[in-house]
């Protein structure tokens, strides 16, 4: 079974055990998916092609909404296709890799920004898994 050492907060979280703490099926997917829209496209000099671009999209952009909502949104689709290739490389190598876990569909990118504050944005991920649950998770972009 796949997993990865659970984040909270940007920090290693420690488990009931004492342990470090690990995520796995959704709740890793879920990680994942925050992690790869979170990091910056190329922050990674091992994996240059690892991240998203919203960081640059949404950052010091004069465009408007109308273009930059749909633009950002198309990026991070973009990026989470990573996800789906990797996992696709997992299973072909003989990981086993749970239902939960597997993205099925990216069913909607939403990117919005506040009418009081232009600087902040709200970036909104829904996926469907291999399990055919679906779940949202969400994110705050402050300029």
């Amino acid at each position: 079974m796949s997993f990865d050492l659970k984040i909270v907060d940007g920090d290693l979280a420690i488990g009931a055990d004492g342990d470090l703490a690990k995520v796995e099926n959704t709740e890793k997917l879920i990680q994942d998916v925050l992690k790869l829209a979170l990091t910056p496209a190329g922050a990674n000099p091992f994996f240059p092609w690892y991240g998203s671009h919203i960081s640059k999209s949404l950052i010091g952009s004069s465009f408007d909404l109308t273009f930059l909502g749909p633009m950002a949104s198309q990026q991070l689709r973009n990026a989470l296709e990573i996800i789906q290739t990797l996992q696709k490389i997992q299973s072909n190598s003989g990981q086993f890799v749970s239902a939960s876990e597997l993205l099925a569909a990216i069913q909607e990118v939403y990117v919005e920004q506040n009418q009081t504050d232009p600087r902040y944005f709200k970036v909104s991920i829904k996926i469907l898994t291999k399990e055919m649950t679906s779940f949202t998770t969400s994110f705050d972009v402050t300029l």
